[in-house]
């Protein structure tokens, strides 16, 4: 079998959040319960992830926000072990509501790889960013400060009925769609998923699905062989179920101003 290099894995550590976006991509505020990642699930998650991967570009460290999960520098510094095996980018993105720590910035700093996203929706929502992003650059850490001038706008995939009611018509989108062509996958509840907007809509039962649909990356029972094929099965798919009920990021997409709240 070939390697298995995946471009882009977000690893969701908590589905709480600080703020409450209307527009935001993992659907934070719209989940009926919100949970988080321990460290001993981590532990479990990347073990089997980077047995059945044999590298990844870019994996990000994301929410809801991170700095909510208590045991973040911990996960964060579990992460750093399987370094060899992230070939471009560890990312951690946050939205400047929650002061960094000195231990937090000590561990951003003890990986090169590292980058640091802060987003700055405004002063009154993300009052921390600007503080944050300097101390960021005063500890030499490579990091990007998001603010309206440079960010890219958000898009609404809250309309989740059946849109593409024939494989064509679900091929075509996907084809279409800056997420799925960039294989921009996530993990959360210890399931890899294909994009955040299958994640929330298979977790909340909105659309039907199957288990070909994701990977469940906590269940032991299966070999690593087996998940490895059912990967490979993924990256070569031309659509999934959630493709159906979704216009993802195309270049027809609509864009919005960032963090409008609830």
């Amino acid at each position: 079998m070939n390697n298995i290099i995946l471009p882009s894995t977000s690893i969701m550590v908590t589905e709480a959040c600080t703020l409450k976006c209307k527009l935001c991509l993992a659907f934070v505020p719209y989940y009926q319960k919100h949970t988080q990642m321990n460290l001993q699930e981590a532990k479990t998650i990347f073990e089997r992830y980077f047995q059945i991967v044999d590298g990844v570009e870019k994996v990000s460290i994301t929410g809801g926000e991170p700095l909510l999960n208590p045991e973040i520098d911990s996960i964060l510094k579990l992460l750093y072990g399987y370094a060899d095996k992230i070939l471009k980018e560890i990312i951690f993105i946050t939205n400047g509501t929650i002061r960094f720590s000195d231990t937090l910035l000590e561990t951003f700093a003890n990986n090169k790889k590292m980058k640091v996203i802060v987003n700055n929706y405004s002063t009154l929502l993300s009052p921390y960013a600007e503080e944050n992003y300097n101390k960021l650059c005063e500890k030499g850490i490579n990091a990007i400060l998001y603010t309206e001038d440079n960010r890219y706008g958000w898009i609404d995939c809250r309309n989740h009925e059946l849109k593409h009611k024939t494989q064509e018509a679900c091929e075509q989108q996907a084809k279409g769609c800056a997420f799925f062509q960039g294989k921009k996958y996530v993990i959360n509840r210890g399931r890899l998923y294909t994009c955040t907007r299958a994640a929330y809509r298979i977790q909340e039962n909105i659309i039907p699905y199957t288990n070909d649909a994701f990977l469940d990356l906590l269940d032991d029972e299966v070999s690593v062989e087996f998940q490895r094929n059912k990967l490979n099965a993924l990256l070569n798919a031309r659509s999934t179920i959630s493709c159906a009920y979704c216009d993802g990021l195309t270049e027809k997409s609509v864009k919005y101003r960032a963090a409008e709240q609830l």
